[in-house]
């Protein structure tokens, strides 16, 4: 009788820290202190408000992942049309090692749904890390030409941002992750 009663008492335990960790619904004062930790708190603060109603840490990183993703793909897309519609010897230079860097940001965006999924949390901040360094090297190639493409410039610094969100979310993450 006291082996079962300590038994639903663990288990009840655990569905409690199960439930709070997993489908916890993140308040604007939590969202808030996440932002508080990014590159861009206001960027993420308008980000967290007009996308989201107060999903559960794994629901807000999965999202934040797949505007990042959006973003880097639809980035992909411009730098190829830039690339073949005729630009400069040094802008097509500089617009190839961009696209070079979102083939990596993608490819790292992938897998970090892939460790996102599977709860492993190094492996998420690692592959998110890399694909904001990929961002921030296509600004570092592009910030020399005399004329950028808008799209370029605001997708990349976007991708940094909505990977510095993702990074926060990661450290935050219950301990599966």
């Amino acid at each position: 009788m006291v082996a079962n009663l300590r038994n639903n008492a663990f288990l009840s335990s655990f569905m409690f820290l199960f439930l709070i960790g997993s489908s916890h619904a993140i308040t604007s004062s939590e969202m808030s202190t996440i932002c508080d930790k990014t590159l861009d708190p206001s960027f993420c603060l308008d980000f967290l408000n007009s996308e989201f109603s107060s999903p559960n840490l794994e629901a807000l990183a999965k999202a934040t992942l797949d505007a990042t993703q959006a973003k880097a793909t639809q980035t992909f897309k411009r730098l190829q049309s830039i690339i073949d519609g005729g630009v400069d010897p040094r802008s097509k230079l500089a617009y190839r090692s961009c696209l070079d860097e979102y083939e990596n940001t993608i490819g790292n965006l992938e897998e970090a749904f892939e460790h996102l999924a599977s709860g492993e949390g190094e492996g998420l901040k690692t592959k998110v890390s890399a694909a904001l360094d990929g961002a921030d090297t296509c600004l570092d190639y592009v910030k020399r030409l005399r004329s950028v493409d808008d799209s370029v410039l605001n997708n990349s610094k976007g991708i940094k941002n909505l990977c510095g969100i993702t990074l926060v979310i990661s450290n935050i993450l219950p301990r599966r992750y």
